[in-house]
């Protein structure tokens, strides 16, 4: 009956997808979402985001940030081989399928961890690491609050819960993505493992497809983690990248959080309106680019005849594509030679709604003299010549 349910979602979904797009929409299936830079962690959208919830395997961002933090440190490496054991073996749930006596890199099982959410190969790196998962736990609590994550609380490495009252590590949204940007920003690599479609072992008899159910549905899509338990419901951070288009906009990475969906249909769902949402509704546009020239102002009787213009500070912005946001150019023509170097000559303001949030000189970036008297007199030969040519050459 839930599948059903689901179903009968989607195709609502489908029907109605102007008037979801219009306001999100998403709230009544979800417990909190959010969408928000990757740089500048400008929150887009958000909902119930500081509310503390389960997090299920979202848990293994932690973890994976604590391996590469120690790669970083020269503690290991990813070369390192790793000999599982009997412990190993046993944890439950999202399997790597584990044998007692199997070697595997770090690397191997910490793609393992991301792409195909092994709760062994995460248990088997932390003990790897700290000599137990205890103290592995110790140094995700620990990172937690270095990194200004307050609410956070691990139990495990793996985010499985523990015990007859099913405990769960937990955190707030927003602070899953303030983990998720950290991770991104610190060690961009996790893009590169996030985004592995697959993990095939022949030998093993091991095939198991990254559970990030829009990697293949939109291509923008490069990570990055699932998660599920009953108490957490069904999770999914996803990250994507906005191609910038050359003099209008940059590149642009957001992330997209949404968490305890109550089925895996309806999470996929509701990861791909707010997905969809930000790449049809947001763009880093460039305003004023100080690179680019803003106008040619002539000068007859100059030793440079042309020059550009151009604003002295750049300006762009993140916005929602309807922003009514205006650039206003005001140049001052009217100006004698000669004519110093970064002379400016005119001002450029972006507003917002009437309101300015940015200004900007205009300068003539190059000094530009009277030209001498026989390079006017050159010039003026030239164009006569140049007349003559035209008149009686014209019908050629």
């Amino acid at each position: 009956m839930r599948k059903i349910s689901a179903i009968l979602l989607l195709i609502i979904i489908i029907m109605t997808n102007t008037i979801v797009y219009g306001n999100i929409g998403i709230e009544e299936n979800l417990r909190s979402y959010i969408l928000a830079d990757s740089e500048t962690a400008q929150i887009l959208e958000e909902y119930k985001i500081d509310e503390i919830v389960e997090i299920a395997s979202i848990s293994k961002l932690m973890s994976y940030l604590i391996v590469m933090d120690e790669i970083s440190k020269g503690n290991i490496s990813l070369g390192d081989i790793i000999t599982i054991d009997k412990d190993t073996t046993k944890i439950k749930g999202s399997s790597f399928n584990l044998k007692v006596g199997e070697n595997f890199t770090v690397k191997e099982l910490l793609e393992a961890s991301i792409v195909v959410s092994g709760n062994d190969a995460t248990y088997a790196l932390a003990k790897y690491i700290a000599g137990t998962e205890e103290n592995f736990v110790k140094m995700m609590n620990q990172k937690a609050k270095e990194i200004g994550i307050e609410n956070a609380v691990f139990y495990n490495s793996t985010g499985l819960p523990i015990g007859e009252k099913s405990i769960q590590n937990k955190m707030t949204t927003r602070e899953i993505f303030k983990l998720a940007q950290y991770i991104i920003e610190n060690h961009p690599g996790v893009l590169e493992t996030a985004k592995i479609k697959s993990i095939e072992m022949v030998s093993r008899d091991y095939f198991q497809r990254n559970t990030n159910p829009l990697l293949n549905e939109i291509k923008e899509v490069d990570g990055l983690k699932t998660g599920f338990t009953n108490k957490a419901g069904y999770c999914y951070v996803s990250t994507f990248n906005i191609r910038g288009r050359e003099t209008q906009t940059k590149d642009l990475r957001l992330i997209a959080i949404v968490m305890g969906a109550k089925d895996l249909e309806i999470r996929d769902a509701m990861a791909k309106i707010l997905v969809e949402y930000g790449l049809n509704n947001y763009s880093h546009k460039i305003f004023l680019d100080e690179e680019m020239p803003l106008k040619t102002l002539e000068f007859p009787r100059g030793d440079i005849t042309e020059v550009h213009v151009f604003v002295e500070n750049g300006f762009s912005k993140l916005v929602k594509n309807d922003e009514d946001i205006v650039v206003n150019i005001d140049i001052n023509e009217d100006i004698t030679l000669p004519i110093e170097k970064n002379t400016k000559i005119g001002k450029a303001t972006v507003e917002k709604e009437g309101e300015v949030i940015c200004e900007s000189d205009i300068l003539i970036k190059e000094s530009v003299n009277k030209a001498k008297w026989y390079v006017l007199i050159g010039r003026f030969f030239n164009r006569l010549a140049n007349m003559v040519i035209g008149f009686f050459g014209g019908d050629n």
